[in-house]
């Protein structure tokens, strides 16, 4: 019956009159989903079909992702390229173990907590076919859930050929009794209204959180000279290019209300931490003027049980006795828990706001955990009543300084949001909505947007082509030329726009592209020399980032001491600063912490949690003489297995080393000498495609 249904819906399909120069696209649906939805579904479809976007739709009460992805990759096989996927309704998810190399921050020890939380679920499973998975087990509780291993077989980074998006109900929305179909049907409708709509990115909003990037307002402030090269049509005046942050007011909530429900905001950014039901705003409370306020600020506190209750004890007696009263604490706690409820935004609010903008992105941690039953932040956005097409958002925690918004000129440029979204496809970055949404380009636009589109639809590793966008006058166009010059290991003259582009957007796309696949490294120190002193505040502390894992003072101490001045000379950089102090001390080859932490790791007396804690650690710290100790535990027979194939893990985070190539040759030559055993072996193998960017 299921085979059925999709081969009648493919003909179908298939027997519409290709244009020329046509893409395809898929749509997903279980099978009570298209029952309650399909003439949504085929209004959805129609429109696609409309803007020379030829669509399959595929339904059936699918069993296994397998199954759905076999059926991706058989129509990305065909003559017309496949441009992206949506998944409609309860499509399988999968749970992906062994591949948190691929995600910015989830570090979860696998071995040591639940399945179910320490997994990533993730969409790469379908969009980037490199990867290769063994099936693990179907989830005991969710049965729209299944476990696979990232294997050794396949690319160990990610670079996905199409684009997916998800169309999925939170729970906590049915569990209030609004209609899960009612909600699909209701938002397909407002997609293909969407599609029909001229409308040019004119109108933006930018949020930032408390207690992100160190708070540090030089991010804050420069982030809005960068958007005005991303969107230049929300130039022209103050109304329409808007950047808000949390010291405006204590319950900043309100605000961000009032501006989501704006009509006219066309793009809406959220920068800030997160949790799957939970978008946090404000600190737990505002800076009080004087010392009372405060102790007040403390008792309500501890009231709500966010401090100590011996610490209160240890100060009390030199205040009033009825400050800490059993009845003075009882009313902190009602009237705090209301307040502390106020700072931020949780997913039941939103039923009652009009999540306005077209495409709201949520650069925060979980946010877009849509497997998760309890919280999914960006499905409350997108089902809301407002005009919500589109939120990106990540199903587990997310490094704060990554660069969420990396070739997000493309939308201005009316290209659709799925093809940003491949720009920046971390495991856990996922477009919750319609992903082939866009915006109308501008007329002066209109033909760089077309020949962009045809691009990176049809001639993405054409590196030719992209050579010639080096010198377009459109700062997103050069951005792109030189990023997709980059995945493919060409970096044209990348030095020479970070020395001399006059756009911070270009400049920091061409850092971006060098290290991205960094497989020339005489030009590494150069880059990361250059980017020191760049004006853009992003640009410096990703170098300093860089050089944290690339771990070497440079020719001539370069590096050090470009990293020590800015430590000594730049206080107001509060994100480098973290950063400096760190890579000054991997720098350190007498750094006394981490020589412990190598004679633990070769100490077979010591107890093996203790080793195996040593050896994570340098996941996140890529001390260079570790290696040597780390292959010592790797080639020894009679040591740990576990410990042996943690060490070899631990390893492929040496990916921007200045010690790479020597890794990968060691590394190299113990996989040929065919003594390890081959669960240590293949994590090798996956190591050295992960220091070799394949």
């Amino acid at each position: 019956m299921m085979r059925k249904a999709i081969l009648t819906l493919v003909a179908a399909a298939l027997a519409l009159l290709p244009c020329a120069g046509q893409s395809t696209f898929a749509i997903f649906a279980d099978e009570a989903t298209y029952a309650a939805c399909s003439a949504e579904i085929e209004a959805y479809r129609q429109v696609l079909d409309s803007e020379n976007l030829l669509t399959t739709v595929y339904h059936a009460d699918w069993q296994s992702p397998d199954e759905v992805k076999a059926l991706i990759l058989k129509q990305a096989s065909g003559k017309r390229p496949l441009e992206g996927v949506v998944f409609i309704g309860d499509i399988p998810i999968v749970m992906v173990r062994q591949g948190q190399h691929m995600t910015t921050a989830f570090k979860m020890d696998e071995d040591s907590f639940p399945i179910n939380e320490s997994s990533v679920a993730s969409d790469r499973f379908y969009d980037d076919f490199d990867l290769d998975f063994e099936f693990l087990q179907r989830d005991t509780i969710d049965a729209t859930r299944y476990y696979y291993r990232l294997t050794s077989k396949g690319a160990q980074t990610l670079r996905p050929e199409i684009y997916s998006a998800r169309i999925r109900v939170p729970k906590f929305m049915t569990d209030a009794g609004m209609d899960k179909y009612g909600l699909i049907r209701k938002f397909l409708v407002k997609a293909v209204a969407a599609h029909k709509e001229q409308n040019v990115l004119d109108n933006m909003t930018f949020f930032f959180g408390s207690g992100y990037n160190s708070e540090d307002l030089n991010i804050w402030r420069q982030k809005a000279v960068a958007y005005e090269e991303c969107f230049p049509h929300t130039v022209g005046k103050a109304s329409s290019h808007r950047f808000l942050n949390f010291h405006q007011a204590d319950v900043m909530k309100w605000n961000l209300f009032s501006e989501l429900q704006r009509p006219e905001t066309d793009f809406f950014q959220f920068s800030e931490h997160g949790a799957p039901d939970v978008q946090y705003i404000n600190n737990a409370g505002p800076e009080r003027p004087d010392l009372k306020e405060n102790v007040n600020e403390l008792a309500g506190s501890v009231a709500l049980g966010r401090r100590g209750r011996a610490f209160l004890d240890s100060i009390k007696v030199h205040f009033d006795q009825k400050m800490f009263s059993d009845s003075a604490i009882a009313a902190y706690k009602r009237t705090d828990s209301i307040a502390m409820r106020n700072k931020d935004i949780y997913q039941d609010e939103l039923l009652k706001v009009r999540s306005n903008p077209r495409v709201i992105v949520l650069n925060a941690c979980y946010n877009g955990s849509f497997h998760d039953p309890e919280g999914y932040i960006a499905g409350a956005h997108i089902f809301s009543d407002g005009r919500c097409v589109v939120a990106q958002g990540n199903t587990v925690n997310v490094l704060q300084d990554k660069l969420e918004d990396k070739l997000i000129g493309y939308l201005s440029l009316g290209l659709r949001v799925g093809l940003w979204q491949k720009e920046v496809s971390y495991l856990e970055s996922h477009i919750i909505g319609d992903p082939t949404f866009r915006f109308t380009p501008s007329a002066d636009e209109k033909k760089l947007s077309d020949r962009l589109y045809r691009d990176l639809v049809f001639k993405a590793g054409d590196a030719k082509v992209w050579t010639k966008y080096l010198g377009n006058a459109n700062p997103v166009a050069r951005s792109a030329g030189i990023v997709h010059l980059g995945y493919l290991g060409v970096y044209g003259n990348a030095l020479d726009l970070m020395k001399n582009d006059a756009s911070p957007m270009v400049r920091m796309s061409a850092f971006s592209a060098i290290f991205s696949n960094p497989v020339n490294p005489a030009i590494l120190e150069e880059a990361m020399v250059t980017a020191f002193d760049d004006p853009y505040e992003l640009i410096v502390r990703n170098a300093v980032k860089v050089s944290e894992h690339y771990c070497s003072v440079g020719q001539d101490s370069c590096i050090y001491l470009k990293v020590k001045h800015i430590l000594e000379n730049h206080r107001e950089m509060e994100r480098e600063e973290y950063y400096c102090k760190s890579s000054m001390r991997l720098m350190d080859r007498a750094d006394a912490e981490y020589a412990e932490g190598i004679a633990v790791i070769l100490d077979k007396d010591a107890k093996l949690k203790k080793r195996t804690s040593s050896v994570r650690m340098l996941r996140n710290n890529n001390y260079i003489p570790a290696a040597d100790a780390l292959f010592k535990v790797i080639a020894d027979n009679g040591d740990d297995e576990d410990l042996r194939l943690d060490c070899a893990e631990a390893l492929g985070w040496y990916t921007l080393s200045a010690s790479r190539a020597e890794i990968v040759s060691r590394a190299l030559g113990l996989i040929a000498d065919g003594t390890l055993p081959d669960i240590v072996k293949a994590e090798l193998e996956k190591t050295v495609k992960r220091l070799e960017f394949k």
